[in-house]
């Protein structure tokens, strides 16, 4: 292994196993003025990473991080992973890819998420849930199967208008 698998096993380990009491270990885990960003946030510096944690643990039940796989190119390292909580009362299951830039020392300075917010979280609100599943099912491609030709998804027939309200 070379030094950047070192480091992004360690980074994995850090998340598979990320509870409220491992925020108190952040020094060696990002550099002082490491950046953080996913759909919601956009933070420099630890203390500011740790306040987005903080408050993932305040608002959900049960956070947990699986990664699938990873692969390394000079000092950065993309991460595939899947994340489940509980969010007032549903279930959350997203899967995202995260590109994380490490320094010499094997600390993170960069973590960028990348995943869709609207599947992962939007769609499950009620008003606006309902118009960007319609959206989604309206701006798809059709499925062969599932539609007659020249068929436009979600627009042509109302059946999966109704579709999207019962996906929710």
């Amino acid at each position: 292994m070379n030094e950047c698998s070192d480091w992004v096993s360690a980074y994995v380990g850090f998340f598979e196993r990320l509870e409220a009491e491992a925020l108190n270990n952040l020094e060696a885990v990002f550099s002082a003025s490491a950046t953080f960003k996913d759909p919601f946030n956009a933070v420099r510096g630890r203390r500011a990473i740790r306040q987005v944690f903080e408050h993932m643990f305040r608002t959900t039940r049960s956070p947990r991080f699986r990664v699938h796989d990873w692969m390394c190119a000079g000092n950065a390292a993309f991460i595939r992973w899947r994340f489940t909580c509980s969010l007032k009362g549903r279930g959350i299951d997203v899967t995202g890819v995260s590109h994380v830039e490490f320094d010499g020392s094997g600390r993170v300075t960069a973590h960028i998420d990348y995943w869709d917010a609207a599947e992962g979280m939007y769609e499950r609100l009620p008003v606006i849930g309902l118009v960007l599943r319609w959206l989604r099912l309206c701006l798809g491609a059709c499925a062969p199967a599932e539609f007659p030709p020249g068929a436009c998804r979600a627009c042509v027939d109302s059946r999966w208008l109704a579709r999207a309200l019962l996906v929710g």
